[in-house]
């Protein structure tokens, strides 16, 4: 009898968590569909109503801490993030979300410190990578922003704006040739983007391939950067 008893007490306990864990995919599907349509709000209480069901849910918190840095709300983004981090120590998107609001912070050694613990986990994440790149980049820290690019590029070597936040990296290291191939690889992959062609024609104008840059100006021109008329007044007339 005792053994009859211990089964079903099994058994119900077992059908409790299956419809407890049914519960919180329905709210998470709910979360998130909430999100799509920029429902932050709907979506924050939905997620707030999954973690109160289940408070060991890493996830739950990751979800919560999209919901707030997509509202901008990085600070709370970043316990929510951390939390899931407590929860699963290599969890590895809410790293990089993590140094992504430490980034919009302007704390960029945080942002440096996360995204290297990233690293550390997976070496073939490349957006961290790129990411801390950036970060180093605003801390001035031009060489070693550099490394971080050309790690990132070897493991993905077909993002374009790698090759372009790399280009005006070596520009301000006042490597202009360099700059000039780095927004040439970033053009190759691809010819749509103003910003590509206005500061390879600046680096040209440095290395006085007058030219060339004001061919450049005026491609940066037909792609909507009205700012290239003024300098094609002001150099290519």
């Amino acid at each position: 009898m005792t053994t009859i008893k211990y089964i079903f007490i099994l058994l119900l306990s077992f059908a409790i968590h299956t419809s407890a864990q049914n519960n919180i995919e329905e709210l998470i599907k709910k979360g998130n569909k909430h999100l799509d349509k920029e429902q932050y709000s709907k979506a924050y209480d939905t997620f707030k109503e999954a973690i109160a069901m289940d408070k060991d849910n890493a996830d739950l918190y990751f979800y919560l801490g999209n919901t707030c840095f997509d509202t901008q709300s990085y600070e709370e983004a970043i316990e929510h993030y951390s939390t899931s981090v407590k929860i699963d120590s290599k969890y590895k998107d809410a790293l990089y979300n993590m140094g992504n609001a430490y980034y919009e912070l302007t704390n960029y050694k945080k942002a440096i410190e996360t995204f290297t613990q990233l690293i550390t986990i997976d070496s073939e994440y490349y957006d961290a990578y790129f990411d801390r790149a950036n970060a180093y980049y605003n801390l001035k820290s031009y060489d070693l922003a550099i490394k971080d690019f050309n790690a990132g590029i070897k493991i993905k070597p077909d993002y374009s704006f790698a090759y372009y936040d790399r280009a005006n990296t070596w520009f301000q290291l006042g490597n202009f040739e360099d700059a000039v191939l780095d927004y040439s690889k970033a053009i190759d992959l691809n010819e749509n983007i103003a910003d590509f062609f206005f500061n390879r024609a600046i680096a040209h104008f440095n290395l006085e391939n007058d030219e060339a840059g004001c061919q450049d100006l005026n491609k940066a021109s037909t792609l909507g950067d009205e700012s290239a008329d003024f300098y094609i007044m002001e150099f290519c007339n």
